[in-house]
């Protein structure tokens, strides 16, 4: 790392630099959280080649409840020069990119579904498909394939059960999160492509289904958006806004950390028994172990308009990307931060929800999952050991392409 005086664009304040590409940043999560440590104090900023990094948990928390920043879709899509129509239509009016009156119109209409009673009712559901599969897997347990038979197919079933899509449309709903979520990954030759036609096929698919709704109306999202579009406050970019941002919010993003919190637990076995003693604390676990090793590495932010941010002027074409695995890392805030203690109080929460008005409004549906999948695996593994982890993504969003484990199955 090195620390330059910026002059143009970001006024003359020492900033440090560093490289996200380089290995520090692309060899694990304890190798990243070194490599910012000695940077979360003060404004708790670095600048590399994509933008800002936020690194300090201050600093992250207040970039992403400023309403004087936007989510940052158009600036992050021209900085990597995508440019296809469908692309942009959807993740411009993807809501959590929409600002003002546009964004607070169509999270009003969807709020009062999204409160923790809709995940409540659905947690029967999500445990007896979690508990079969697992059941299924009792032959397995020397190579268990984690990632396909549960963190990608949880999911990705639960969104249909949302939107009150048929269950067998899952691998179609997985396969869709996971091309749009390319927007969100270091970009490669051919991403743009693959964005454009994913978004195309989004887009058809939910308004397809809207129609179905509005012909035959159940208790899901889809059918309580489409009451509020007949009452006239919400239309259909609104109902296209919502459930778009809840595929692409909820699939990949609960899938890659579900993996991550089982590799955390496998790498610490006298936690993985602790839970297993006392499983009331699996929901507090759940937060504990999103904070110690995040699926989500970074989110986006950029101002609206140009201003000064701890002596670094941005202006709406920066992309700022606050660091959550810094950020839920900085000792400041989480004392011996890379010790994973389940038990430990949190004074602040971990930002993989982001807060605000662009906070995630599908929280209660990732954490049910979560809970859900902890609670089945420890009543039915007495130990879990990782047998093989594959994660792309590193310095975005964590995509796991491999993630298999064996276990040693609990006595009845």
């Amino acid at each position: 790392m090195t620390t330059e005086t910026v002059t143009a664009d970001w006024g003359s304040t020492n900033i440090p630099t560093v490289d996200w590409e380089s290995p520090e940043f692309h060899s694990g999560i304890e190798r990243a959280v070194a490599a910012v440590a000695n940077y979360q104090g003060g404004p708790g900023i670095v600048r590399s080649q994509r933008g800002i990094e936020v690194v300090g948990y201050d600093a992250a928390a207040a970039i992403v409840r400023n309403n004087d920043f936007s989510l940052g879709m158009k600036a992050r899509m021209d900085s990597i020069g995508i440019d296809g129509e469908a692309t942009r239509e959807s993740f411009l009016n993807f809501l959590f990119s929409r600002d003002g009156a546009h964004h607070l119109r169509a999270r009003r209409a969807c709020a009062p579904w999204f409160a923790s009673s809709s995940a409540d009712r659905m947690r029967a559901d999500v445990r007896a498909w979690v508990g079969e599969w697992l059941d299924d897997a009792v032959g397995e347990a020397g190579d268990f394939d984690f990632l396909w038979k549960i963190a990608n197919k949880l999911p990705a079933t639960l969104y249909c059960l949302i939107i009150g899509a048929p269950l067998t449309d899952a691998p179609l709903i997985q396969h869709l999160s996971e091309e749009c979520m390319l927007l969100s990954a270091p970009p490669l030759p051919g991403h743009r492509e693959r964005l454009e036609e994913a978004a195309s096929k989004t887009k058809a698919y939910l308004l397809e289904l809207t129609e179905q709704r509005r012909q035959n109306p159940g208790e899901d999202l889809l059918s309580f958006l489409v009451a509020a579009e007949a009452r006239g406050e919400i239309d259909e970019s609104d109902i296209l806004a919502v459930s778009f941002n809840a595929l692409v919010g909820s699939t990949d993003t609960t899938a890659a950390q579900m993996c991550c919190n089982l590799e955390a637990l496998a790498q610490n076995p006298e936690q993985w028994q602790l839970l297993r003693r006392e499983p009331e604390r699996i929901p507090h676990a759940v937060m504990e172990l999103m904070r110690y090793n995040p699926g989500a590495w970074s989110i986006t932010r950029s101002a609206k308009e140009t201003l000064t941010y701890r002596g670094a002027e941005l202006t709406p074409d920066v992309t700022v990307f606050p660091l959550i695995f810094a950020a839920n890392n900085d000792p400041a805030v989480f004392p011996d931060p890379r010790t994973l203690d389940v038990t430990r109080p949190h004074a602040k929460q971990p930002l993989n929800f982001g807060a605000g008005i662009h906070g995630c409004l599908g929280r209660m549906f990732s954490l049910l999952e979560q809970e859900e999948v902890l609670r089945a695996t420890l009543e039915r593994w007495e130990s879990v050991e990782v047998v093989e982890a594959d994660f792309s993504g590193a310095m975005f969003f964590l995509v796991p392409r491999a993630f298999r484990v064996s276990f040693t199955p609990a006595a009845s």
